[in-house]
């Protein structure tokens, strides 16, 4: 037997047709001097974007892994309380375990702190920096699947493509209006018990066109 989508067939023959008819639509449309100059615009811009999304989530992946890094050189440095849990000092005297709650002062006397113990601002602080990090990566993310990914879908469909030139500038507005927050400085406070260095992973926005 044969498939329904064989061109021997008579569905087959129509579905041919109606692909030929599609592309000569968006042949026709491209005729119209704006949506032609508005299309070249939006796959110059796709490339771009793509191409940043894609350096942006390997800025942020890179980032996530060394802050891990760098949390857990803290950890292994850190004091623990005589169940083995571990706890952090502020400057005004305040002791906290690493969720942020503050140890009780019946647990304070068997605490022995090291030398080089991080400090509760150095270890919440590295700690907010990876959940910033974290919550970069899913706006990059969902900036890549969801906005540029479905943008690429309809601008390389030869079938169905943008009905318009306002579709088409539709779509360079929302490339330019929901690009996320370029990925930022991170400072890595667990580089050396007394020294912190600074990565700095600078990535401009491209420029609009």
């Amino acid at each position: 037997f044969l498939n329904a989508t064989d061109e021997r067939t008579p569905e087959g023959r129509r579905k041919k047709r109606e692909g030929e008819r599609s592309r000569q639509r968006l042949a026709d449309m491209l005729l119209d001097p704006v949506y032609a100059r508005l299309h070249h615009q939006l796959g110059n811009k796709l490339i771009m974007a793509e191409a940043e999304a894609d350096s942006a989530l390997e800025t942020l992946e890179r980032q996530l892994s060394e802050i891990g890094h760098a949390l857990a050189a803290m950890e292994d440095r850190a004091a623990r309380d005589p169940s083995g849990k571990l706890v952090f000092r502020y400057a005004n005297g305040r002791v906290a375990y690493s969720d942020g709650s503050t140890v009780p002062d019946e647990i304070l006397e068997g605490i022995i702190w090291p030398p080089h113990a991080p400090s509760a601002e150095d270890y919440f602080a590295v700690q907010a920096q990876r959940d910033q990090i974290e919550e970069r990566l899913m706006e990059w993310e969902s900036y890549r699947n969801e906005v540029l990914g479905s943008i690429r879908d309809t601008y390389d469909d030869e079938e169905n493509p943008f009905q318009s030139p306002d579709d088409i500038q539709d779509a360079l507005d929302q490339i330019e209006s929901t690009r996320p927050p370029a990925p930022s400085v991170v400072v890595d406070h667990a580089a050396t018990p007394e020294t912190s260095t600074t990565t700095v992973n600078a990535f401009p926005h491209m420029p609009k066109t």
